[in-house]
């Protein structure tokens, strides 16, 4: 069911063109990765799918023109750029400020696992806390459509697990996902499809599907806790390659990406990363060929 349709959308500043896209049909319940050298129009892209940049051509969300009815606009949750929130509120009360229907926010900062700043006042954040409170108001807010442009900016690795479990989740229960980012080998674990920005056109690739042998590679930050995690890991009966306090592990299919960080999170790693993916050589070719 195409949920996100654009038609002979063109953004223009001056003279210069930076989005020419002339047709684009996006799937409800599915997540779309969107590529491209920096000033490609990416962000732009996002922009205007959310109105925050007028346009030429047109751009349908569930079959309603915003141009001519901006209804859909209050389903949608959008963190493009820096997530602007009050100071002077907690976390929460940013949210409910923000958002009509918060009924999912403790479900999703559970996933998100932020539940303990929740009721803290902003100004106290870190940076990746307010990043993370960004990415739950998209969350909260966009019962149909997500957008995140570089969602993962300033986030840990456990971070951007659990943010990638969020997207996943939103995605499983029919909320469409669209989101832009430099980390590819992370991202690919949470979208459908992948398009390249280049030259104001936009071409789309398919992921390729995984192999049943996933490859991951685990970094420990001293020798006891790499010696524990050895154990573990030898414990499940699968191949893998030492290297001082990191590990490659092959799961030969038996566990997927998310079931090793959680086997692994008591041995407190400092690097999580699935190396199966061969989505940095794919970009390359996506390159040559628009």
């Amino acid at each position: 069911m195409t949920f996100v349709a654009i038609k002979n959308l063109k953004k223009q500043y001056g003279k210069n063109l930076v989005l020419d896209i002339e047709s684009l049909e996006l799937q409800k319940g599915r997540a779309y990765g969107f590529f491209g050298a920096n000033g490609s129009g990416k962000s732009t892209l996002l922009k205007c799918l959310t109105s925050l940049i007028d346009y030429k051509g047109e751009i349908e969300i569930d079959g309603v023109n915003l141009k001519k009815n901006p209804k859909p606009l209050e389903r949608i949750g959008l963190l493009i750029e820096n997530p602007a929130f009050y100071n002077d509120l907690t976390g929460r009360k940013n949210i409910e400020y923000f958002c009509k229907d918060t009924s999912s926010i403790d479900e999703y900062a559970e996933i998100l696992q932020v539940k303990d700043i929740l009721d803290k006042k902003y100004r106290t954040y870190s940076l990746g806390m307010r990043q993370k409170l960004g990415i739950l108001l998209a969350c909260v807010k966009g019962k149909d459509l997500i957008v995140l442009d570089e969602p993962f900016n300033g986030l840990d690795v456990i971070s951007v697990d659990n943010a990638l479990r969020l997207i996943n989740h939103c995605r499983e229960i029919g909320v469409t996902v669209i989101l832009t980012s430099h980390q590819l080998d992370v991202s690919q674990k949470a979208i459908d499809s992948i398009y390249l920005l280049k030259n104001c056109r936009i071409k789309e690739f398919i992921i390729p599907e995984k192999k049943s042998g996933e490859r991951f590679l685990f970094e420990f930050a001293n020798k006891e806790n790499a010696d524990a995690a050895e154990k573990l890991i030898g414990s499940l009966a699968v191949e893998y390659e030492r290297t001082d306090n990191i590990f490659k592990i092959n799961s030969q299919g038996k566990f997927t990406f998310y079931d090793m960080i959680d086997k692994l999170k008591p041995c407190e790693y400092i690097k999580a990363e699935d190396i199966t993916s061969a989505v940095k050589e794919l970009y390359l070719e996506m390159e040559k060929s628009v």
